[in-house]
This record gives structure tokens, sequence and C-alpha cells, in this order.
């Protein structure tokens, strides 16, 4: 019930070389997807994420068949729909809902676009996209994190009657690359967690 994402921002390099474990591939820039198609990446394990896109990026994601875009303001769903439009396509999106940094919507920003959903009949809203930060050391921050997130996919549904199938999310946990016990660290963190992330994705 839970998929794995690799981000290619974190190393391109290892793109050759990711074990059948990874569903997804996070991709966040023109460049990066250039990487993608050069080396002969499955387009439709991607995830195409992040601000700054123009008309030209969100035409060419949809043309290389990725598997979903993310939502980051108002007019990157029109920029989105319009492209699908323009193609007789229906394009899936997850909205980004926003840690209270730059990046992302806030709450009345994602129910204004979900009460509104029928204007756009070419784009398909599957979840949710979250991402607050790094260098998270204790599993109560992502326990709590999460727990907000499914209040909120239950207020989607109960106000507007429609159930998000997705989300996806960055923990955010650290890494302690350089200490001698990192392997015993980040297995503890992650069986820190791991119990709430089965429950979200029970869910």
């Amino acid at each position: 019930k839970v998929g794995l994402c690799f981000s290619i921002k974190a190393n391109p390099f290892l793109l050759k070389f990711l074990p059948g474990e990874f569903d997804k591939i996070e991709v966040c820039s023109p460049g990066e997807l250039s990487i993608c198609e050069r080396i002969g990446v499955d387009l439709g394990k991607i995830i195409f994420s992040g601000v700054n896109k123009t008309r030209k990026d969100v035409e060419r994601a949809i043309d290389d068949g990725v598997d979903v875009l993310t939502v980051e303001s108002h007019l990157h769903l029109q920029l989105i729909h319009e492209a699908a439009k323009v193609r007789g396509k229906t394009v899936s999106v997850l909205l980004r809902l926003t840690a209270g940094s730059q990046f992302g919507m806030d709450r009345s920003d994602i129910l204004d676009i979900i009460a509104n959903r029928a204007q756009y009949p070419h784009i398909r809203i599957v979840g949710i996209h979250f991402f607050s930060g790094t260098q998270k050391r204790k599993a109560a921050a992502i326990i709590k994190e999460l727990d907000k997130l499914m209040v909120f996919f239950d207020e989607v549904k109960e106000t507007h009657g429609f159930t998000l199938q997705r989300l996806e999310y960055g923990t955010g946990l650290a890494v302690d690359y350089f200490a001698a016990d990192a392997e015993d660290q980040e297995a503890a963190r992650l069986d820190a967690i791991s119990d709430k992330i089965r429950e979200v994705g029970e869910k």
C-alpha cells in the first residue's frame, strides 16, 4: 500500500541502477527530464514536480507521458489544463499543500480547486503532495504531519464529497552519512515511523 519515490535531484547518476522497489521518480526541472529521456527511464513513472514551470515545460511533460504533475498554484493548474485540452488528454495531478513556505498552496486554495474541479475537465485530481523540509531526527514530527494530513483528507471528503487517493510525502528524515552507526540510526528512524506510514497507506 506504500510506494517509494526517488527524487532525481538527490543523485541523477543512480537512475540507471535503481532497484525495482522504487515505484516513482520525482523530476523537478526540464534538465532532469532531459536526463531521464537520455538514459531511457520509463517516463510513465515520473512525477513532474516543482515551481517555475513554463507553458513549454508543461507541454513537454504531457507529451512525454509522465505519470502525474504536481500543481503549485492556480496559474500552474491553468497551464496544465490548457495544455491537456489542446492535446485531447486528461492529466493526473497532485495538488501541493504548502508547509508554510513559498512552495505550494494553502488549504483554502486547494479546497477551492476541488470545489470547482468541474471547471477543469482535462484534469484528474488524484491527491496531495506535501514536503516540509529535511533533517527531521524524531519520529514525532513526521507522525504529527501525517495525522494532520489525514484530517485534511477527511475534510475534503466531508465538505466536497471527493476522495483523495494518493499522498506524495517527503519524510525529510535525517541521514547521518558519516556516523559510524549511520545504518543503524537510519533503520531506527524508519522503524519509528513505519506503523504510521502503513496506516496512512491503508487509508
